[in-house]
């Protein structure tokens, strides 16, 4: 499956993610969490990353690919994100 998507910033802005400093290849969102700091780190290759810090460790939650906006709102239900538009 070569196909994948990768939510763009307005929408992951909408989830009240903002912009961070990236390496080359990567573009990386976090948000505040209740306990921490949610990050979406998005490749340049179409995978992707969530990524959690809570009390200041790392917790990896995914790794790999979405194939629609809808599979990402359930990948983040899944990691218990809330994937509602932030308002």
């Amino acid at each position: 499956m070569d196909s994948s998507y990768q939510p763009p910033a307005e929408l992951l802005a909408k989830f009240g993610f903002r912009s961070n400093s990236s390496p080359a290849g990567q573009v990386r969102y976090s948000r505040p969490s209740e306990v921490g700091q949610e990050t979406v780190v998005l490749y340049a290759d179409g995978e992707m990353t969530l990524l959690e810090a809570v009390n200041g460790q790392m917790l990896y939650c995914f790794q790999g690919r979405v194939a629609s906006e809808a599979e990402l709102r359930v990948l983040l239900r899944q990691v218990n994100w809330p994937a509602e538009v932030s308002g």
